[in-house]
């Protein structure tokens, strides 16, 4: 009879069908070998031998099935595939080993829970004591096989074989991985789980609580997209050593070396280098990004709005000055602001002055400066103390900001005006915050200098990763700085988000004669992205799936998200954005229930005995008792998956919610790197590797100029303004001296700022030396 016939699939009970098949072959065996015992004749009891065999293999096959189906049961499986022969297609991503969770699961789960079923899924002590004789025997054999005796050889292959992981092995190790076995153990027939590549645009969440398997199945996923050709854009807080090798051996192995880009705050001294403040689509992008990190609750939400407001008119004066924005200058300029107010008050007025806006403004200043030191003019309390010329050029760039227009030079100027004390308490907390993104070896990384000749490491930016098709694992080191690292992880986050909204309006070529738009296909696997959410993760989830990004975030639970973020509603509005949701062992409740409660409710069928006895009170009918026994099936409706299913969860085992409906359980492979030669010795090696990788500037004429993939400002805006006069200018003060005559030599003045070679004596050399730099331009011909 067909297990579908039975109302209770029965599997949990002993084998007896081995019972049938053993006699069932018996008789074939007399039916062949000696017809006659049954008084049949040859042709007939050949027939009949068939017949008897064919019912004991089918006897014999459903009492092995029952057996399978048991020791999952009892045993934990544990799959090892090497990275070449993960079973994929560029048309799907591949999970693991698994199948898809229905009713008849629900069931088998709920039919493991009874008592009578105990016996059949539970390792007995005579079996503990087998395999633990067996383990001692593999020991000893290991030790032995080196010494070249033929026995010994033999023991080394036995060994060998009660040592096989098959189900069918009563000798096989006994592994655990914690949780509830049954919970895989429901299905024995396991298939490939995969997900079709055009919906991960769809996202995907992977919960799970530390050391259960998230990181091996970030390097599952992150390998077949290397593999794939795709953008990889890895970003790991913990900076996963393993993770970080098995980046490397991956595109070391797809041919994609010369595309990788290893970040790590762990590794300065072989990291690539990565100015998160360098690139934008809006100038306001990188106050937001410098200042993000800043505390904004309480009273401290008007201290980050006063750093982010003088942040945002430094990055506007050093675009404008033709400046790459870092976290060194913006530090440099906040500490002391009054050297940039200078280059940028003489850029602005030189500018309006060439548009006729206003006339003799160095003029202006210098007669104001004299002014001042004959104090004829008065000036506020906090300028007294100021030189006069920045004092001077404060006052003129006021009066003349009717007709400039000038926000950015407005704002500077009343910055300056500020009392030092007062300036210093406003931006107390970006100051150390600042400090500490730019002090030692990990400044150099996030506030890379691109005109050091001598630092060969490269510096990468997401456009230019994105248009190479490239791979970036950026490992942040939370664990020695979670400050540094939740600071530059949000910022690249909120410049992938940047680089996305490029993407989604022109796509990868704006320039296209058929005017399509052509966008990349950008996989982003974040690891423990708890540390370095932001606000700014909501549109990436939000919107980037039409800019060519598939975002697969991992994190522990969902309180993890409204802890950083501070607020559940957002917290809900990221987790709502995830089409596929993968759930290893949690130990929140919460986060259990976020894939449990998306389940329906199934029906499954219950037995309940019910035995008793009654008296008898008549007399007289022979009848002194009653007793009754009764099997009761009932059906009852329970959820699909319940929370304390996801919390019993063994190490590497997951349930998987993909596009909405399809609900699998799934077992995630480890990785087999026996005898995989892409796979370096040592992180030292890969560190050697990727040094002699990096380009030198020996070769500069065969480079790609960087600043052609490198916007380091507005729209429409020049880095450093030039007069188109300039020529004309230099011919007229050449002109002015007399004619050339080739002895000629160009002296620096000493500037605007300085009225009279007295005032040398109230500054200090350094202050001297940078001024000349800054007016080489305005020169004398001396003869």
């Amino acid at each position: 009879m067909s297990k579908a016939t039975y109302v209770l699939e029965p599997l949990l009970r002993p084998a007896v069908e081995f019972q049938s098949a053993a006699v069932a072959a018996a008789c074939g065996s007399v039916a062949l070998s000696a017809p006659w015992a049954l008084m049949l004749p040859d042709r007939l009891g050949l027939a009949c031998g068939a017949m008897a065999f064919t019912f004991a293999s089918v006897r014999f096959k459903e009492a092995w099935d029952v057996k399978r189906y048991q020791a999952g049961m009892k045993y934990y499986k544990i799959t090892k595939l090497a990275p070449h022969k993960i079973p994929r297609t560029k048309d799907t991503l591949y999970f693991g080993e698994g199948f898809a969770w229905t009713q008849k699961h629900t069931q088998r789960k709920l039919d493991a829970t009874r008592p009578e079923a105990q016996p059949f899924i539970t390792i007995t002590a005579r079996d503990r004591a087998l395999k633990e004789v067996a383990r001692k025997f593999e020991k000893w054999a290991s030790a032995k096989d080196k010494t070249g005796i033929s026995s010994h050889r033999i023991a080394a292959k036995v060994a060998t074989w009660t040592s096989s992981e098959q189900w069918w092995n009563p000798l096989r190790p006994i592994h655990d991985l914690g949780g509830n076995v049954h919970l895989h153990g429901v299905e024995p027939d396991e298939k490939p789980v995969l997900l079709r590549q055009s919906a991960r645009s769809g996202h995907l969440l992977v919960l799970g609580t530390t050391r259960v398997g998230k990181t091996r199945l970030l390097e599952l996923l992150a390998t077949q997209d290397i593999h794939d050709g795709y953008v990889v854009i890895i970003i790991d807080p913990k900076g996963d050593a393993e993770l970080m090798m098995r980046v490397y051996a991956e595109a070391a192995r797809a041919g994609r070396l010369d595309q990788l880009y290893l970040f790590h705050l762990g590794y300065p001294e072989f990291s690539a280098r990565y100015n998160g403040v360098g690139n934008f689509s809006r100038i306001t992008e990188v106050a937001s990004r410098a200042t993000n990190a800043l505390p904004s609750s309480g009273n401290s939400a008007a201290f980050k709005e006063f750093s982010w407001r003088f942040t945002n008119l430094v990055a506007q004066a050093q675009v404008a000055l033709g400046e790459v924005p870092t976290y060194n200058g913006i530090l440099r300029h906040i500490t002391d602001i009054e050297p940039l107010f200078i280059k940028y008050a003489r850029l602005a007025l030189d500018r309006a002055q060439a548009a006729g806006q206003i006339r003799n403004w160095e003029t202006m200043v210098e007669t104001c400066a004299i002014e001042i030191e004959k104090r004829k003019i008065q000036v506020p309390r906090s300028l007294q103390d100021r030189h006069p010329t920045l004092s001077a050029t404060i006052i003129v760039a006021r009066k003349l900001q009717p007709e400039i227009s000038d926000p950015v030079l407005g704002g500077l100027a009343t910055a300056v005006s500020y009392e030092k004390s007062f300036f210093e308490k406003i931006i107390a907390s970006l100051g150390p915050f600042l400090e500490k993104l730019t002090t030692g070896a990990i400044g150099q990384l996030i506030s890379p200098d691109y005109f050091n000749p001598s630092d060969r490491r490269p510096v990468f930016d997401w456009m230019q990763v994105i248009r190479q098709g490239g791979i970036v694992y950026a490992g942040l080191d939370a664990l020695s700085d979670s400050v540094i690292a939740g600071a530059v992880g949000n910022s690249m986050l909120a410049d992938l988000v940047s680089v996305g909204g490029k993407l989604y309006k022109t796509g990868l070529d704006p320039h296209r004669d058929d005017g399509k738009i052509v966008l990349p296909t950008i996989c982003s696997h974040f690891d423990e992205v708890e540390a370095i959410v932001g606000e700014e993760f909501i549109p990436m989830v939000n919107r980037m799936g039409g800019a060519g990004m598939r975002v697969t975030a991992y994190t522990q639970t969902v309180p993890d998200l409204e802890a950083k973020l501070k607020d559940a509603a957002k917290a809900q509005q990221i987790l709502g954005n995830f089409n596929h949701v993968v759930t290893l062992r949690t130990k929140s409740l919460e986060s259990a229930k976020f894939i449990a409660d998306q389940m329906p409710k199934v029906e499954v069928t219950t037995l309940t005995v019910v035995s008793g006895v009654t008296d008898k009170a008549a007399e007289g009918d022979g009848i002194h008792f009653i007793s009754n026994n009764q099997d009761r099936v009932a059906t009852k409706d329970v959820p699909l998956i319940e929370a304390s299913d996801v919390m019993q969860l063994p190490i590497g085992q997951a349930f998987a919610l993909f596009e909405g409906n399809r609900l699998s359980k799934i077992r995630i492979p480890l990785p087999d790197t026996t005898g995989d030669v892409f796979i370096p010795e040592s992180l030292r090696a890969v560190c050697e590797d990727m040094k002699n990788r990096y380009r030198t500037s020996d070769q500069w004429w065969t480079e790609t100029d960087w600043l052609a993939g490198h916007p380091i400002g507005l729209a429409g805006s020049a880095p450093i303004y030039v007069p188109d006069d300039l020529d004309a200018k230099t011919d007229a003060a050449v002109a002015a001296t007399g004619a050339s005559t080739g002895d000629e030599r160009v002296e620096p003045t000493l500037g605007p700022e300085f009225s009279s070679v007295a005032d040398l004596g109230e500054i200090d050399l350094d202050t001297l030396v940078a001024s000349m730099d800054q007016n080489a331009y305005s020169g004398e011909v001396v003869k």
